[in-house]
């Protein structure tokens, strides 16, 4: 999901009735070109602070903070050759921190409600951060290095918590978040990994670990207390989760080659574990090229499900209700 309002359209929408108290600026500029843009605008107690930092060329940043209470921290430190930062708050006590080394990485941020925190840190070349929180002491951390890596975090209500690190060429993060008390964690290395993750509802956990080379993990949560971790490594696995209910548990580890796991849990109490590797050595390595497909399908109430693979071409399909 991606927030495409610019900073200066919602600074036209809101400028009719603002009033300037006790705002704070600060920017340093060192280099050629580098360009910053920061408006706060208040109703209230203002006290909006924009700490802006740019050493290089052709950088670029634009801050707006705007709301009643005002209260809001943003800080972007950016240096290197073309990078780009939005900084958008609205409303009390939000805090954001954008840091950018190399050239032509991008970060936009947007912060609506009260006492979010944002935290972006981007080294090497065209990175991109995208982050969006609407509610109250949502908090997100993206960390990227190398080149070409994508990330976006949306967070809907209260006291969600996504982080992402990534390490590599081309990686891929999505993470969506709506309720309460949610929790994302993706680490990503190597090259063309791509992670999605959808959660709705409450205190749902889901966690991916992806390594090597064009992986693929899909995880999708509903309802309270369910979790889902999912491991890759090797080559072109590809991994789906999908939970709706209370307290559904399933993991996925994949360590082959061109394996497949699919997990759907209906219900309450469900466990769900599939593991997938190749075979060793050289030879053993061949022979897994073929893919492995696991399927487990539950629903009910406290089922249960382990299939492991090792090798290429086998197939296993669970279905309890």
């Amino acid at each position: 999901m991606k927030f495409k309002m610019t900073i200066m359209a919602a600074a036209i929408a809101f400028s009719g009735t603002a009033l300037a108290n006790q705002n704070e600026s600060y920017i340093d500029q060192e280099g050629i070109n580098n360009n910053t843009s920061v408006t706060q605008l208040t109703q209230g107690a203002g006290n909006n602070v924009s700490d802006v930092t740019q050493t290089g060329a052709y950088n670029d940043a634009t801050v707006l903070q705007q709301g009643w209470q005002g209260y809001n921290e943003s800080a972007i430190d950016q240096e290197g050759v073309g990078n780009h930062a939005n900084a958008l708050q609205h409303g009390t006590k939000n805090s954001a921190s954008l840091a950018q080394s190399g050239a032509y990485n991008s970060s936009e941020s947007q912060q609506y409600g009260s006492r979010n925190a944002l935290q972006v840190d981007q080294e090497g070349v065209k990175n991109n951060a995208t982050s969006y929180q609407n509610g109250w002491r949502n908090f997100a951390e993206v960390n990227q290095s190398g080149s070409f890596n994508d990330s976006d975090v949306v967070q809907w209500e209260d006291k969600n918590f996504a982080m992402v690190n990534q390490e590599g060429t081309k990686l891929s993060s999505d993470i969506t978040q709506s309720g309460d008390y949610n929790y994302a964690d993706v680490d990503q290395s190597g090259s063309f990994n791509d992670s999605s993750i959808d959660q709705d509802g409450t205190l749902n956990k889901a966690m991916v670990r992806q390594s090597g080379l064009k992986n693929d993990s899909d995880i999708e949560q509903n309802g309270k207390y369910n979790t889902a971790t999912v491991e890759q490594s090797s080559f072109n696995n590809d991994a789906v989760i999908t939970q709706n209910g209370r307290y559904n548990t399933s993991d996925v580890m994949q360590s082959g080659f061109n394996d497949v796991a699919y997990s759907s849990q209906t219900g309450l109490g469900h466990d769900s574990s599939i593991s997938q590797s190749a075979l060793p050595g050289f030879f053993g390595g061949l022979a897994s090229l073929a893919s492995n497909s696991a399927t487990h399908v539950q629903m009910g109430v406290n089922n249960s499900a382990v299939t492991t693979q090792v090798g290429g071409g086998n197939t296993a399909y669970v279905h309890q209700n």
